[in-house]
């Protein structure tokens, strides 16, 4: 589950939200979402995100197959053949339109493993044995305004490959910059924060006003006093199963 929320300070110019989302149809095997962060303010700017999102989530889900293919070739799995094969199926399947600069967080999970591709400064927090910790910090530059975006002459050093085993899993949450300052204190997770969203999404889920709620509570004063930037919020958690 997730949403997304314009930032105050494209609101101001009147300017669209430039994160773009995208969240798979809802199966019993894995979940997962994409997160991509557009550079600047235009229509074409969030429409190029909103493809790459959709692009990124294809180029997993054949990297996970592949990844599949060599469980019993551990030897094969070169990271840095890996990130090229991420990056060629995603400009192969990224449909015609803008290109902009963009960042990218993308996060698969099911019953084998969590898989994770991130270009640039969103991030993702993991909760195992009911500790969170930052498995992919934003990827700044040298100066805190600086930052990796997948655009065309990307390299495969540009990415991020990372991935873990999930049965130890219990939540993950990504997020666009905009909210690092609140699940952030430095590189450690705002455990509390972390909590409450976990929380508050098994509470929801299932609810069809849950989505039109999520992306309210992203305009809460607080997190705008943190940041004027688009706000994008993205979890997954495992099922509660409840006492009778």
């Amino acid at each position: 589950m997730g949403a997304r929320w314009r930032g105050e300070g494209h609101t101001a110019r009147r300017q669209p939200c430039c994160d773009a989302l995208f969240l798979p149809r809802p199966d019993r095997h894995r979940s997962g979402f994409v997160i991509c962060d557009g550079a600047g303010g235009t229509p074409a700017v969030a429409r190029a995100a909103q493809l790459s999102a959709q692009a990124g989530w294809m180029a997993l889900l054949l990297l996970r197959r592949h990844l599949a293919r060599l469980q019993r070739r551990p030897v094969e799995q070169c990271p840095l053949r890996l990130r090229q094969r991420f990056l060629s199926a995603f400009w192969h399947g990224r449909r015609p339109g803008p290109i902009a600069d963009h960042t990218l967080l993308a996060c698969l999970w099911d019953r084998q493993q969590l898989l994770v591709v991130q270009v640039g400064d969103s991030s993702l927090l993991l909760r195992r044995q009911g500790r969170w910790q930052l498995a992919l910090p934003p990827a700044h530059g040298q100066y805190a305004n600086e930052t990796t975006f997948l655009r065309p002459s990307a390299a495969a050093a540009d990415l991020t490959l990372w991935w873990t085993p999930s049965a130890a899993v219990e939540a993950v949450i990504g997020f666009s910059d905009g909210l690092e300052a609140a699940f952030l204190r430095g590189q450690e997770p705002n455990a509390a924060l972390a909590n409450l969203v976990i929380k508050a999404h098994q509470q929801h889920l299932g609810w069809r006003g849950y989505g039109a709620w999520l992306a309210h509570s992203l305009a809460d004063p607080a997190l705008a006093a943190l940041s004027d930037d688009d706000r994008t919020l993205a979890m997954a958690a495992r099922v509660q199963r409840r006492q009778r």
